[in-house]
This record gives structure tokens, C-alpha cells and sequence, in this order.
């Protein structure tokens, strides 16, 4: 479901050009002699007979569906939800589209890529026109005990920094951050770079430029003020050339977070997105409950993190006790992640709620530098907080992120232009990587599932 807006004379040009082609109103395409009258409006109704014609432009009534021209497959048409009018006379409309990808076609995908994969289990969701529609899974929850279903909730490792990533632009639409300011405005002098002038922010940490060592996890305020201030690098921050992944920097990112609005990040994450989107998840796992997670295992089938491990962390409640977490703590079912991304798949708007300002959103798309990944594998855009690369899974450009941590192999990519996108979560599979740089298992599901969705490029 996108929204739409669309010039005037456009719509009538779409209009009209739909019609001469003959959709619904039996014409054979010609162009007439004389040019046709301008109906009222560019919106449709269906009549008794099947055939469409015209609104008159006082008829119409908002949130009310009609049919209008697709703008984006020529000569078809699609419900649409009139909106109003702009000041300027644009129409406003929101298009419903019936989901490409059935779940049985979804079912079957799954089971194809599973003939060359072993794994303990996998679970799936899909997102068309930035919609999340079918899901599914496959395997072990609990090995030989509990089936894995698409609603049961995995740790979904490095996915979780986006989340991370959508709360800092958040708080930056709020007023809490903002996005370049130097870090030392949050830590003091502990967040100030001796070796560089320009100073490390909140951005330089998305795009993992910030030049913070990679100290791996850790939490307590205390002891990231130490190891902060004792730890950075001699480079300019921002600079792509001194790319360095940090799983540290995202500790940091979200106890600054925590430290612009006073608040453990969950708390802000539970009120501003997780809670009004209906999605039961925590990036403390210590939250969940032990009959709705999936342990988690290594390929060789061992246990790396039992369900009741997982249950009984930590729920941290000072600000910098979830440092540790921030960076791949987020325990969700595929489903509920498929909801999240859909903030970002379809320009900040999910059931007409709006989230994110669609500048914020195009914003994390926009690549920064490109990252060179390395003999045999493609180089990638990195964007704030996600990677971007072209002609991926079938698609012009998509936008993604990895997770890998504790048995788990994760991916979500979307496509900004089309609003399409898969979330696939594995657990116990061997960690083998595509020549993109992907986790080969999730990358041939989602390549399926992209294929089958390719009607929105028809």
C-alpha cells in the first residue's frame, strides 16, 4: 500500500491515455478524431454492467476506494483510496494491490531452497508494495520437539541495528539528537576524538565510520565511558576509506541514545514503534516468554542458546546496562520484522500511521561511499545503518542488512522503488556467503520470493 500523489493534468493524461487503450471501456486504442472530454475527476467506479466510468469531482468522498489508472503498469488499473486534494489541486490517493506472491507459492519456494540447504530451522515473511503479506517456516523450533512456525520469535543477530538505526532517526524528528552533532555533546570529553578535528556523531557511527575500535559488546555507563575514551582511532571520522564494522560503536549508539532522552532505548523503542505497530518483540530477550522463542543452534545441531538461556537474561533498567544488547539482541518472529521494515519499505507510513518522515527514510537509503568486500565478493554502498548494492536477487537496487551471531544467519532487503521485501531468519545452517557478500541460504530464498513478486515490474 503506497501513497500517491499526482499532478492534476497527469492524472487526466493517464486517464485518458488508460481509456483510449481500451481498459474497461471496450475502445481499440486508436486515437479519436476529436479529443475526448475531461471527466470530472480521474477516479472510477465499477457499474452493475462491469464497466468503469468516471466520478464527478463533487461526488467524491474520502477514504472511499475507487479505480484509478496504475502509475506504474501501463495500461492497467487498481483500486485506490481518494485522499483529498492538495492546495495545489494534486489528488491524494493510497493504491491497494492484491499480493503477486501467494502463500503457496511462498510454501513451496521455501521447500524448494530446502533440498540444498540443511538447516534446524528457517522462518520467512514477505512485504509487497510495501505491504507485509505471507510468511512461513520451516524446521525445528525445539529439535524433535517444537515445530518452528512463522510466528515464533528468534534472536535476529545484526538486524537489530536497524531497529537502533530507525529510534536515532526518531528521536532526531523528536528533537532528542541530532543526527552530525559531535558525540562529545552526549559524552562529555569522553566522546571526543583527540586525533582528529572533525569529531565522531551519531551518523559516522551508522555508516561505521565513527573511529571507535571494535571492542566487541559490552554495557554499563561506566565502563564505556572508560573504554570510549581510551580507544579511538587515528582517522577523520566519516571518511569511507577508514570503513571499520563495529559491533562496539552500536553499544555506544544506543546508550547515546539513552543518554539524549534520559530513558532505556527499549522503552523508547516499545512506545514509538514496536507497541503501536501491534508487534510483541523486545531487543531484551529477557522479556519474552519461553514457549514463544526457538532455541538456537549451531550446524552441528548443538545448542547455543537454550530458550530458558534466553529467557532469563537480563532486563536491564539504567541507562548503558543494554548497551550489550543493542547490537543483535532484537528477538522477533519474521512476521513482526516484516513490519518494521515496511516503515522503510513503503516511505515511513504502515496502515496509514506514519513513523518515519519519508526524508528520514530516504535519507538511511541514500549510500554514503562504497566498501570494497574483498577478493571474489561485490563491493556495496553503505547507507545509514544498511548496505545497498544493484542488480541484487533480481532487483535493480535493493537496501539490506546481514545477521550472523549463536547459530543464526539472518537477512531483510527491501526494494525502495517498488516497496517489495523479504525477511528470512536461519538457525543451524552452515555460515556459507554468496559472491554479493549474503548469507547464500537466505539470499536464494529471498531471489525466489522477489521473482515471484515480479509482476510490480510488469
Amino acid at each position: 500500500m503506497r501513497k500517491y500523489l499526482i499532478p492534476v493534468m497527469l492524472a487526466f493524461s493517464l486517464l485518458l491515455g488508460g481509456c483510449q487503450q481500451g481498459a474497461g471501456s471496450g475502445g481499440s486504442g486508436s486515437a479519436s478524431s476529436a479529443p475526448p472530454e475531461e471527466p470530472d475527476s480521474i477516479f472510477l467506479q465499477e457499474m452493475e454492467d462491469g464497466t468503469r466510468e468516471p466520478v464527478k469531482e463533487k461526488d467524491l468522498q474520502e477514504g472511499v476506494r475507487y479505480w484509478v489508472v496504475d502509475p506504474e503498469r501501463e495500461g492497467a488499473y487498481v483500486e485506490a483510496e481518494y485522499n483529498g486534494r492538495e492546495e495545489n489541486g494534486d489528488y491524494i490517493y493510497v493504491i491497494y494491490r492484491e499480493p503477486d506472491l501467494s502463500q503457496e507459492e511462498l510454501d513451496q519456494a521455501l521447500e524448494e531452497v530446502m533440498e540444498d540447504y540443511d538447516a534446524m530451522s528457517v522462518t520467512v515473511a514477505a512485504i509487497e508494495d510495501g505491504v507485509p503479506t505471507v510468511s512461513g517456516a520451516w524446521g525445528w523450533a525445539v529439535k524433535d520437539e517444537i515445530p518452528m512456525t512463522p510466528d515464533t520469535k528468534v534472536r535476529a543477530a545484526s538486524l537489530s541495528k536497524t531497529s537502533v538505526g530507525l529510534c536515532a532517526m526518531a528521536m532526531a524528528e523528536d528533537g532528542i539528537v541530532s543526527l552530525d552533532a559531535p558525540l562529545s555533546d552526549y559524552w562529555g570529553d569522553d566522546g571526543h576524538n583527540p586525533y582528529s578535528e572533525k569529531q565522531p556523531s551519531i551518523e559516522t557511527i551508522m555508516t561505521h565510520t565513527s573511529t571507535l575500535s571494535d571492542l566487541g559488546t559490552t554495557r554499563g555507563l561506566s565502563k564505556l565511558r572508560s573504554l570510549i575514551r581510551n580507544n579511538w582511532r587515528s582517522f577523520e571520522p566519516g571518511n569511507g576509506g577508514y570503513w571499520f564494522y563495529s559491533n562496539f560503536a552500536f553499544c555506544v549508539l544506543g546508550t547515546t541514545l539513552e543518554l539524549a532522552s534520559d530513558r532505556v532505548l527499549e522503552d523508547y523503542f516499545q512506545e514509538r514503534f514496536l507497541q503501536p505497530m501491534g508487534i510483541t518483540a523486545s531487543l531484551f530477550s529477557g522479556k519474552m516468554e519461553e514457549d514463544e522463542i526457538a532455541c538456537l543452534y549451531n550446524s552441528w545441531g548443538g545448542v547455543e542458546r537454550s530458550r530458558s538461556e534466553q529467557v532469563n537474561a537480563t532486563v536491564p533498567d539504567e541507562i548503558g546496562m543494554g548497551a550489550s544488547y543493542y547490537p543483535g539482541g532484537l528477538t522477533i518472529s519474521s512476521p513482526d520484522l516484516a513490519k518494521l521494515i515496511a516503515v522503510l519499505a513503503n516511505d515511513g507510513e504502515v496502515d496509514g500511521v506514519r513513523y518515519l518522515s519519508e526524508e528520514s527514510v530516504h535519507n538511511m537509503e541514500t549510500p554514503r561511499f562504497e566498501v570494497d568486500q574483498g577478493e571474489d565478493v561485490s563491493p556495496f554502498q553503505q547507507c545509514l545503518v544498511m548496505r545497498r548494492q544493484d542488480n541484487l536477487l533480481g532487483r535493480p537496487s535493493l537496501c539490506y542488512h546481514t545477521g550472523s551471531a549463536y547459530g543464526v544467519h539472518s537477512l531483510y532487503s527491501y526494494d525502495p522503488d517498488t516497496g517489495d521485501g523479504v525477511v528470512v531468519i536461519t538457525v543451524g545452517t552452515a555460515r556459507k556467503v554468496n559472491e554479493r557478500g549474503l548469507y547464500a541460504l537466505c539470499a536464494d530464498l529471498s531471489e525466489k520470493l522477489y521473482a515471484k513478486m515480479e509482476g510490480d515490474l510488469a
